[in-house]
Parts: structure tokens; sequence; C-alpha cells
């Protein structure tokens, strides 16, 4: 995948980070995508969903359809969103919000292989998922 194919594209993509802990990112058309992300926007949404819940989850964010975002949390996938899209400019954060937390996050020697490559290739030295927001301008 390319940024162009992206382009207005609700796509998922995974990253690590500084003490093992997987996340994804949805980006709702807009939100932007590390060069390293690109080839987990292929399948990680289909992959992590074929992943077994195991794990409570924390739903941070009010939302009207948070279906998606407790999935993931319940595999242990800390789940954020571009929440973006949905401001006007003067209200827009710049980040990726937190939508859900697992009470159990999963640890990257967790995953299965495959899912491990894809998020290895974006790693945030310096963020712990589900304690902030994230700002891909760190």
């Amino acid at each position: 995948m390319t940024f162009a194919e992206l382009q207005g594209v609700d796509a998922s993509w995974l990253a690590v980070d500084c003490i093992g802990q997987i996340a994804v990112f949805t980006t709702g058309g807009e939100g932007p995508i590390p060069q390293s992300a690109l080839p987990s926007t292929l399948d990680a949404e289909e992959l992590l969903l074929s992943l077994n819940s195991f794990s409570a989850c924390t739903l941070v964010a009010n939302l009207p359809r948070p279906d998606d975002f407790v999935a993931f949390a319940k595999r242990g996938i800390f789940s954020y969103d571009w929440s973006d899209v949905h401001r006007t400019y003067s209200e827009a954060t710049g980040c990726y919000e937190l939508q859900a937390s697992p009470t159990q996050p999963l640890s990257i020697e967790r995953l299965p292989e495959n899912l491990q490559k894809l998020a290895k290739a974006t790693t945030f030295v310096s963020v712990t998922f589900g304690t902030k927001n994230v700002d891909l301008s760190l």
C-alpha cells in the first residue's frame, strides 16, 4: 500500500511501545501513517480480530459504536483512533487518541510471528500505550 492509495480509506496499522505492548491505530481516512507501518495496513485488522479474546477492557472514549475498539482491547491490544476527522481545525488535537485499553495487555512476544513482524516495524521508543494520546511528531 502507498499513502496515495490510503487517502480517504479508514485503514488500521500496528505499532509497539517502549515496553513491548501492541496498539492498533485507525486513521478515519485522514490520520497520518508512519512509512514503516504501511505494510501492516493490508491486513492488520483482520489478523488481530482472528486472535482469541482473553482480556476485559476499559472503554476510554464515549462513542455510539465502540465495537471494533472493544474487540481489539479484548484481545490485549490498545486501540487508538484519529478522531480529528470529526472535528473542526481549531478543535483538532493532531494526535491519535486512546479509545479502549485492555486490562491485560498482550506483549509482542505473544503475537503470532507474522503479526510480530508487522508490529515491530513501527516501534515508539518514548511512548507507553494507554498513558496518553500518541503524537506522531515525536
